[in-house]
């Protein structure tokens, strides 16, 4: 590409398309990389099912569609990223085209308790309150106005559908698809431009330079720009020298090194699932409907944006919380949310699935490998001191079995009923990366100031020991919020493109 750029953002997920958005209203030029291809119809997206031709829609657009995203994975090849060891979205979009649409409003104790002054609850009730008035939340998104989240007009709506869109008609904006960014270049602190490599038909390869007093901003997500940042000589010295082995003098010289913890401190939700059988409970078939949906719901849905398929499954059921106060005076939040699915060889079941969230003290770390694949190398599971993140899980377990032991004719399932609960729970919480809400968080720890050694940004949001590279993202985001934390992405966006507008 010949151009250069006033601000270059990598990444369209829940923070870069926002992000892009509100830069762009300054009428600075604006580049948004994604190495993905299009998911929504909406901006040239493609892959749907044969019933779909003839429509404007993909896979992507239709909520009842969102199981087959995590069904079937060779019909997934390319939605999802190769190189990360846990699943995350590499398709326009970012998690936000894949996810569940769960859009709830982050609580004051989702910021007081995990992020420094600056981005504390005040000061970011402004940028909330621009999220929902972009983004408005609704318990009835279906056309015919029946309760079926996040979704617009019975499609699945974000920001693709809102702050995307408005970019797309500025001048002085472009979104650039299939494009990779392999690392930034800076010279030691500042950075002129990106390395890309054409990742899909249409992308670029090469490098791209910033304007003078421009700026890159990451926005690729904790496993993607934690990568990123590895490969621009950022991050701990182990992880550099594991990069430079394999990639030799494309590393900046060491002398350039800066050392940061990057992926230390890493945080997601664990999931754990208890479970019940029922005689007579029946479930809708998620994954047929991919291919062969029950022709009602199809009709319904094409004509009227309306029935089974404009909502997801989950479909919208009780989702509750507990607060769990524990022996070390710190109140956990756990969130349950439940389900009815099918199990193969036992049929259907309801289901009950646990993640505990904000207030949770175990941490992890992801690292890089010699193939510049990026993995969770300490899962940030049940490994705190004196164990108060199970304990936690453990005392609300017991009152929700409490609770549906109250069922008629229901058996217990998981854990089977010849299974004591805490054995069960403790065999389950075994630290693993299987146990991920894939909610992560925490990758590039945001301090009051880069004085602090757990800091890899201060509050501009920029990366320390440089001075025009940020990172705008979930990985700022200090710990898991109290609930799904797709809102709260896009939160921080708002309030990190006030402060980087308001940078000389």
């Amino acid at each position: 590409m010949n151009s250069t750029w006033d601000y270059i953002i990598v990444g369209s997920g829940a923070a870069g398309i926002p992000l892009a958005d509100r830069l762009s209203e300054s009428g600075k030029s604006v580049l948004l990389l994604e190495r993905g291809w299009a998911s929504s119809r909406r901006y040239g997206g493609q892959l749907r099912p044969a019933w779909l031709e003839g429509s404007n829609l993909t896979r992507f657009d239709i909520p009842g569609l969102y199981t087959y995203i995590w069904a079937n994975h060779t019909e997934n090849q390319g939605i999802l990223c190769p190189d990360y060891s846990v699943p995350a979205s590499c398709v326009l979009g970012g998690g936000t085209a894949i996810n569940g649409g769960l859009w709830w409003k982050p609580t004051k104790d989702d910021w007081d308790t995990v992020m420094p002054p600056g981005f504390q609850s005040t000061d970011l009730a402004p940028a909330v309150s621009r999220a929902f008035a972009r983004i408005p939340w609704t318990d009835t998104p279906s056309q015919d106005g029946k309760l079926y989240h996040f979704f617009i007009n019975g499609e699945r709506g974000g920001p693709m559908a809102t702050y995307l869109l408005s970019a797309s008609q500025k001048k002085n904006f472009e979104l650039k698809m299939n494009t990779t960014v392999t690392r930034v270049l800076r010279k030691p602190k500042d950075v002129t431009g990106v390395e890309v490599e054409e990742s899909g038909p249409g992308g670029v390869s090469g490098i791209i330079n910033l304007n003078p007093k421009g700026k890159v901003i990451l926005s690729a997500g904790v496993f993607g720009t934690s990568k990123i940042l590895f490969r621009s000589g950022i991050g701990p010295k182990d992880q550099l020298e594991i990069v430079k082995s394999a990639e030799g003098d494309k590393l900046v010289d060491e002398k350039d090194w800066i050392d940061l913890p990057v992926g230390k401190l890493l945080d997601d939700g664990p999931a754990i699932t208890i479970a019940i059988t029922k005689p007579g409970l029946e479930t809708y078939d998620w994954e047929a409907a991919y291919n062969t949906p029950i022709p009602e719901d199809a009709k319904s849905y094409l004509k009227s944006r309306s029935g089974a398929l404009a909502q997801i499954e989950p479909s919208i059921g009780p989702i509750f919380w507990d607060e769990v106060k524990g022996e070390d005076g710190k109140t956990r939040v756990v969130q349950w949310n439940s389900n009815t699915v099918n199990s193969e060889g036992v049929g259907s079941i309801i289901a009950f699935t646990n993640n505990l969230n904000l207030g949770k003290t175990a941490r992890g770390r992801l690292t890089i490998n010699s193939s510049l694949k990026v993995n969770v190398s300490i899962p940030p599971f049940y490994n705190d001191e004196g164990d108060h993140d199970f304990k936690a899980i453990l005392s609300s377990t017991k009152d929700l079995v409490s609770i549906i032991q109250n069922i008629s004719n229901a058996t217990f399932f998981m854990p089977p009923p010849d299974t004591d609960l805490e054995t069960y729970l403790r065999q389950s919480a075994t630290p693993s990366p299987s146990l991920t809400s894939n909610h992560w968080v925490g990758s590039t720890q945001m301090r009051s100031s880069c004085s602090d050694p757990s800091a890899v940004i201060d509050t501009t949001t920029t990366v320390c020991g440089t001075s025009n590279l940020h990172i705008v993202d979930a990985g700022i985001i200090n710990g898991v919020p109290a609930a799904n934390p797709q809102a709260a992405i896009v939160s921080i966006a708002e309030r990190a493109s006030e402060i980087i507008l308001g940078l000389k």
